[in-house]
């Protein structure tokens, strides 16, 4: 989330340096309410407060706050599917374990997250359907990205096979994004949730191996 040219609007599309720092203020600050707050408890009216800016400047960039959510979800599955498509493209991937693997796809995943400030709100939209359905086709296109490194290695895999590994990497994310986690048990539980991850794989996989 460096390059201000990744943070758009979904009104007026900002074109000089000003208005695109603007639109970036009001990402920034809704982020940080929803980490804080929650979703349902922030309303645009907080988040131009925290962007220090009137009303009717975010208005002008974003209709409602769903609009915010949809752009914060598509900027987050744009930079993981940048980071997934990397690794799948990495010359030493046909030499990776599993377990190697599926730790450099997670704990960038949660690395990411982290340095740009928890997108764990965005867990909250599996549990709200007119979320979920507004940004079905950005996490369609996380599927894609995370599953097509998992493809590369192991082509056999089917569309309910690569749909397990991506909730449980979904699920191994949260343990490392989420900071009560690490107040309950201990920080990098992920890793763990990561290895389960790999050893589903390797079975799988094995297990085409040895029918082929």
């Amino acid at each position: 989330m460096y390059n201000a040219d990744k943070f758009k609007a979904s009104r007026a599309t900002p074109l000089q340096a000003r208005g695109k720092e603007r639109v970036r203020v009001i990402l920034i600050a809704a982020l940080g309410l929803f980490r804080e707050r929650g979703i349902e408890e922030s309303t645009t009216n907080d988040i131009a407060a925290r962007a220090g800016i009137p009303i009717g400047s975010l208005y002008r960039y974003y209709p409602n706050k769903d609009a915010i959510i949809e752009v914060l979800t598509n900027l987050y599955v744009d930079d993981l599917g940048d980071i997934f498509a990397d690794i799948a493209s990495h010359p030493l991937l046909p030499y990776l374990s599993w377990s190697e693997l599926l730790f450099m796809m997670i704990d960038s995943w949660v690395q990411y997250s982290r340095m740009n400030g928890s997108f764990a709100f965005l867990f909250a939209e599996k549990a709200n359907p007119r979320l979920r359905a507004l940004n079905d086709p950005a996490w369609q296109r996380l599927a894609k990205s995370f599953g097509a490194a998992l493809i590369k290695r192991c082509p056999e895999l089917t569309e309910r096979q690569l749909a397990a590994c991506l909730q449980l990497a979904v699920a191994a994310s949260e343990l490392g994004i989420n900071d009560r986690y690490e107040k309950a048990v201990g920080s990098n539980l992920h890793y763990e949730a990561t290895e389960a991850i790999a050893g589903y794989l390797r079975d799988i996989c094995s297990h085409h191996s040895h029918n082929a």
